[in-house]
């Protein structure tokens, strides 16, 4: 008769694979939050698919990820507040709303700036209070020179503008939490640089803070300085991002400027050494060609 003992060593290889199976099925293992309130959450999320690595830690900045996030529409007329328009057809609507986009991408470009190679960084939104509405959630992470941005639920089919910016692909199942069918935008972040922010459009629904949430400290979009630029520039026809860059822009001139005038201060108090020694070493050589020589002293010959 077998014993249990060989029984449970026989089956030990089996139960091996089925957990390898179950953990590739579910595609994402252990998590980090990033931040958290009442208003969503943004955390890292350790990929278990041994295909899977990503260029992290990766530095985006948050301009960057907020065209992103504003880039991200749907058609869905099923989907949120969205109304079919009088023609009978459908107009793309944005999945976030300004408000949404605003407090994720700081925390996106956070979460970008901390993750190991074997890590994809989540985030999930909060529906409006009362709307019954679903959470919107996705995932996003850096691989070579592009973005990986997936919204797995509360958006429905979704795509990307530009168009020339991003490709669209089958999103791996570790990007979605397990979920199939999603769509991902592989985004070419450089290019996205380049480009003008979004078009202002509706977006699918708003999500709101909910009462007694815990703050989150994170980096803001826009700082006060910039909100006042912003405002001045609104008013004189420029754009919230242009104004943006042009502060940005003059604070590395004025920091720049700076610099060169301190090495200009040194290059001139170097000269003015130079020039003393140089001075000192003439006066030092007239010295000694001035002194006269003393005459050999003459000894009485016998």
């Amino acid at each position: 008769m077998t014993s249990f003992s060989s029984i449970t060593r026989a089956m030990a290889p089996m139960l091996f694979y089925c957990l390898i199976l179950a953990l590739t099925a579910t595609g994402c293992s252990s998590t980090s939050k990033v931040a958290q309130n009442g208003r969503g959450s943004v955390f890292l999320e350790e990929v278990m698919d041994w295909t899977f690595e990503a260029s992290h830690p990766a530095v985006i900045d948050q301009i960057t990820i907020l065209k992103i996030m504003k880039g991200v529409h749907t058609t869905d007329v099923q989907q949120g507040s969205m109304r079919m328009s009088a023609s009978g057809s459908s107009k793309p609507m944005r999945v976030f709303s300004d408000e949404d986009a605003e407090f994720l991408a700081p925390l996106l470009a956070q979460g970008l700036s901390k993750a190991k190679p074997e890590q994809l960084v989540g985030f999930r939104l909060s529906s409006s209070a009362g709307s019954g509405s679903e959470p919107t959630a996705g995932s996003i992470y850096v691989r070579q020179d592009a973005i990986h941005f997936t919204v797995s639920r509360g958006a429905g089919t979704t795509i990307f503008l530009p168009e020339s910016a991003a490709r669209t692909e089958q999103a791996p199942v570790y990007a979605t939490g397990g979920k199939a069918g999603a769509i991902a935008h592989v985004i070419d972040y450089h290019m996205l640089a380049r480009a003008p922010m979004p078009l202002a459009l509706p977006a699918t629904k708003t999500s709101a803070a909910q009462s007694g949430s815990s703050p989150i400290t994170a980096p803001a979009v826009m700082t006060s300085a910039t909100a006042v630029s912003a405002h001045e520039g609104s008013e004189n026809g420029t754009s919230v991002e242009t104004q943006i860059q042009l502060r940005r822009a003059k604070d590395m001139l004025t920091k720049k400027d700076t610099e060169i005038n301190m090495l200009r201060k040194e290059s001139t108090w170097m000269k003015r050494e130079l020039r003393e020694r140089d001075e000192e070493i003439k006066a030092l050589k007239a010295t000694v060609k001035k002194t006269p020589k003393k005459k050999a002293e003459a000894y009485p010959t016998h």
